[in-house]
């Protein structure tokens, strides 16, 4: 069987993928990843072949250009976290630095073409290579439209706690009916692999759920052996991801305030961050191991706690702890409280959160046993389900024969 996987430009978006394309491979099959060049070598050192056909957009570009513009459209709702330079990503002094209105034309018609490249492209790759199965992410409708046009089965693979219907797959260049494929939308997803625990499961329309354990996988990485050391305190991680500096730039306040309060209750804080960020952070107190861009899954032997900007990712990978998400983006609040509903996670507005609020969450988070006793509850739940490879022969029998019911999946998937 051979599967194409699609990836979008955003590693956080696609490393959920990983583990089943290692399941796949080990189980004999072939699988090729299309990415952007900017992805290939990420993809290779992941254990995977990738297909860099498609052509990548700076996407925290798109973010910091829709928080600039809005912030230029309500200056005051954007008091307390300043947009940075859209195409820089530097602070500003002003907002008349850079003119949105004279800009935004140009950058949405290079993202559109963008955007018809890659679909452009992907169809190609599909009707050259002849897969048998797409596995798409939450952000490549070009996969949809490549199944569609070859006539193969697609399947959705979450990344956790987003369902279907918050995929953000759409197409702005028309590209769907120039090849052919008209009046699709997210609701005619058939087929949705979801690693969410049952718990907290996200709304996926009438796509069928295939449970799957999740994996985690958040890139390669050495494990440092001081983490198999017991520590003499607590130890608390605490992770900014690149999308938090990408973003909202180097100077959001609740990161210094959550170093404080960790430090300040008298915990061993382990941090890991963008270089930039590092960088922009200067002296730290004792008490911190700094490290660069670590991949978190090696950061929680003998982790009591993980804080986090509110990325699925680290949501996902640190099930077995308690959490407080400092989510910066609609979205990730959004997540963020399907997320606290397990009773595991203290979620803040990271863009406002006073140091107070943050130190009165941390201290909650070292001291209050009911978060600890939640997250074994979320993390037995997720454990419960089939594994990455018990879930290849339900996907076998769909590229066979296009289809899959309820009774195709692994026994433990059928549970409540």
């Amino acid at each position: 069987m051979r599967v194409l996987f699609t990836a979008t430009n955003w590693k956080g978006i696609y490393f959920c993928m990983v583990p089943l394309g290692w399941a796949l491979q080990a189980a004999g099959h072939e699988v090729r990843v299309a990415c952007s060049r900017d992805q290939a070598d990420t993809i290779a050192r992941a254990g995977l072949v990738p297909a860099p056909v498609l052509h990548g957009f700076e996407l925290m570009q798109v973010e910091r250009m829709s928080r600039y513009a809005a912030a230029v459209r309500d200056p005051d709702g954007f008091a307390a976290a300043p947009p940075v330079h859209p195409v820089t990503g530097q602070p500003v002094a002003h907002y008349g630095e850079y003119d949105v209105d004279a800009h935004r034309e140009e950058f949405s018609r290079r993202y559109d073409e963008t955007m018809g490249r890659n679909c452009d492209a992907a169809v190609a790759l599909a009707r050259a290579w002849h897969p048998d199965l797409v596995v798409h992410d939450l952000m490549t409708p070009e996969g949809v439209l490549a199944a569609e046009t070859t006539g193969i089965p697609y399947v959705y693979h979450s990344p956790g706690l987003f369902g279907s219907m918050e995929a953000g797959l759409h197409d702005p260049t028309g590209a769907f009916p120039r090849h052919g494929v008209h009046g699709w939308d997210r609701s005619r997803i058939a087929y949705a692999i979801d690693p969410s625990p049952d718990l907290m499961a996200p709304d996926l329309g009438s796509a069928l759920r295939l449970p799957v354990r999740y994996v985690p996988y958040n890139g390669p990485g050495a494990m440092e052996p001081w983490l198999l050391e017991r520590p003499a305190r607590p130890r608390v991680c605490l992770l900014w991801g690149n999308s938090a500096s990408g973003i909202f730039g180097t100077d959001l306040p609740a990161l210094r305030h959550a170093v404080d309060a960790v430090v300040g209750a008298g915990a061993e804080l382990v941090l890991t961050a963008a270089p930039d960020q590092v960088a922009a952070l200067g002296e730290l107190p004792d008490g911190v191991r700094l490290l660069s861009d670590q991949p978190l899954h090696l950061l929680l032997e003998h982790c009591d706690a993980v804080i986090h900007q509110g990325s699925v990712n680290p949501m996902m990978t640190a099930l077995s702890l308690p959490q407080l998400v400092l989510a910066l983006t609609d979205d990730q609040i959004e997540i963020g409280r399907r997320f606290a509903a397990g009773g595991s996670a203290i979620l803040l507005p990271g863009l406002t959160a006073t140091a107070r609020d943050v130190r009165t969450a941390v201290a909650r988070l070292l001291t209050d046993g009911s978060l600890k006793e939640a997250a074994a509850v979320v993390k037995a739940d997720a454990d419960a389900h089939p594994s990455v490879a018990e879930t290849v022969p339900a996907l076998e029998r769909l590229a066979r024969t296009g289809e899959l019911s309820a009774a195709d999946l692994p026994a433990r998937a059928l549970q409540p």
